[in-house]
């Protein structure tokens, strides 16, 4: 009997599966994509695959070739937070019978990207290509991301296997589809479209969610064993950061800010540099998907009804909608997210300097308002919504660089990432995006008199002595 006729008849024993890739909707509440492949798999009567397998696009196209201002590994702080929510929707999983399979490449702390590793990103597109063959996989369920990359590595696997059929869910948006004809060129004219004709926040009806499956299929038995593909939880730092990742967390917290005063305060709060209070926080378990923003949009909804209803409750709206927008502006503009001149036709005025950069980097600017928000985020890997403008502010008009090689260190350290908010946010800064009015330069002098009158969160940060 041939290597061939072996092969089929091995094949014949293998159920058929279903395969979920989990990318930012790391929870089991409001999951369309995971009840989508539950329900999928239940009707094959086959077997369902649970895989993490972040970076794809690093996996077939090294992130080096794709532009000269990569990081080589992923901050202390985000690869935490990332770890922590992985090991929570693992344990939820388990919980409804199933397991979370792991295939990203892990992040070392070594400067430069070793050979090992290199090998590694590689390996992990392959194993998942040899799990798709061996256990048959017919149908893969992934939810719709604003994530270019991503995409580029769902595009390869859907090259490389077209008999594969796959099914798209909305997890990380309040709208399935642009909720307008086309996309405005401002977020003003954004919010105005959607609050006159999809005002979520004052609908009569609650948004609707997707119920948490009682229980899930079961991973092909030859993988139970095969404990290298099996998540397991990595060491954390000792370090007690105050954000935890996962879905369970990210629920204590809604339940907990939703029980205070803070949301009828907001907008008067919200500027400030480091009061875990004075602003939601939600931006984490959002970024990552351990928290539905429907379900938050819905609370939110239930606290206007219940308590109070006033401009600072209006603006977590305000502020949910600025992060729609920017996610369907990098649906729009794809690539050109990443380019220098944006989604403009004129290259700025601002260049490469590594020195400044380093200066940047390690909280060692001229400017004490920017090195105590650098070594916050360094540090904790977050930054206050204010702090982010300064210091982009700073990066842009003061130190004269690139604007792109700020947005990747803030996608290297910030446990919020998310590749729309971030990248739009820096090319709206930046006079090269989604700005009527060009750039935005914020008088550092005046925004250390305004947020830090008496130096406390510079002295906190070590941010050095303001003249």
């Amino acid at each position: 009997m041939s290597n061939h006729q072996l092969d089929n008849a091995s094949n014949k024993s293998v159920k058929k599966a279903v395969l979920v890739l989990f990318h930012n909707d790391l929870r089991i509440e409001d999951n369309e994509t995971l009840v989508k492949a539950a329900t999928l798999t239940k009707s094959n009567q086959g077997n369902l695959m649970l895989i993490y397998a972040g970076f794809l696009a690093d996996c077939i196209e090294p992130k080096e070739s794709r532009q000269a201002y990569h990081f080589n590994e992923m901050g202390a702080a985000r690869q935490q937070f990332l770890s922590e929510s992985l090991a929570d929707l693992d344990r939820s999983l388990q919980r409804l019978g199933n397991r979370l399979l792991y295939l990203s490449p892990s992040y070392s702390s070594k400067s430069q990207l070793s050979q090992d590793k290199v090998e590694s990103a590689l390996n992990a597109f392959t194993q998942l290509c040899q799990l798709i063959e061996q256990q048959q996989v017919t149908d893969i369920c992934v939810s719709h991301t604003a994530d270019y990359n991503q995409n580029k590595g769902y595009a390869a696997l859907q090259s490389k296997y077209p008999q594969i059929i796959w099914h798209r869910q909305s997890t990380h948006t309040l709208f399935a589809d642009l909720p307008t004809q086309d996309l405005p060129k401002s977020f003003t004219q954004f919010r105005k479209k959607v609050e006159a004709s999809h005002d979520l926040l004052n609908a009569d009806e609650e948004v609707a969610v997707f119920p948490t499956p009682k229980s899930l299929p079961p991973m092909p038995d030859a993988l139970i064993a095969h404990s290298k593909y099996l998540f397991k939880t990595q060491p954390s730092d000792e370090q007690a950061l105050s954000f935890k990742g996962g879905e369970t967390n990210a629920m204590i917290h809604l339940t907990h800010y939703f029980d205070s005063a803070a949301p009828r305060t907001y907008k008067t709060t919200r500027n400030a540099l480091d009061d875990w209070t004075h602003s939601t926080k939600f931006s984490p378990w959002l970024a990552n998907g351990c928290l539905s923003v429907k379900i938050l949009l819905n609370r939110l909804r239930h606290y206007e009804r219940e308590i109070i209803a006033n401009e600072s409750t209006y603006w977590i709206w305000f502020e949910l909608l600025w992060r729609e927008y920017f996610y369907w502006y990098a649906i729009e503009h794809g690539s050109n997210l990443f380019l220098f001149k944006g989604i403009g036709h004129e290259l700025p005025a601002t260049h490469f300097d590594d020195q400044r950069l380093q200066q940047w980097q390690n909280g060692s600017t001229p400017y004490p308002i920017v090195n105590a928000c650098m070594n916050q985020l360094k540090q904790t890997g977050y930054m206050s919504n204010r702090g982010r403008q300064i210091v982009a502010s700073c990066f842009i008009h003061e130190l004269g660089l690139d604007w792109r090689y700020g947005a990747t260190y803030f996608e290297q350290h910030l446990i919020d990432y998310d590749v729309a908010s971030n990248w739009g946010n820096w090319q709206y800064l930046a006079g090269v995006g989604a700005d009527p009015r060009g750039c935005r330069q914020f008088n550092l002098c005046k925004q250390t008199q305004q947020y830090d009158p008496n130096g406390e969160f510079i002295d906190k940060w070590q941010g050095g002595h303001v003249s």
